[in-house]
């Protein structure tokens, strides 16, 4: 299967290090997967990783996964509403 760029927006790469270390390096791992396989079981043009009480919200661009917010679960439907 062809690999696909991971590209984190400005915005996702602030709550990136916004986060600890060690939630940093969870996170950091988890994208990394979506480079082998960035499409879930949706039809959702956004789709949303879980990677323990963090969410990562991206869309897929062709051979691109644009990774637009890295946010607490607690914040995940306020941040949907402001990307709409």
């Amino acid at each position: 299967m062809a690999k696909h760029a991971v590209e984190l927006s400005s915005r996702a790469l602030a709550d990136l290090g916004a986060v600890s270390r060690d939630i940093a390096a969870r996170i950091s791992k988890k994208l990394r997967e979506l480079e082998e396989n960035p499409f879930p079981r949706s039809d959702t043009p956004t789709y949303r990783l879980r990677i323990g009480d963090y969410r990562a919200i991206y869309r897929i661009h062709g051979a691109v996964v644009a990774v637009l917010r890295i946010i607490h679960r607690s914040e995940l439907d306020r941040a949907l509403r402001d990307l709409v």
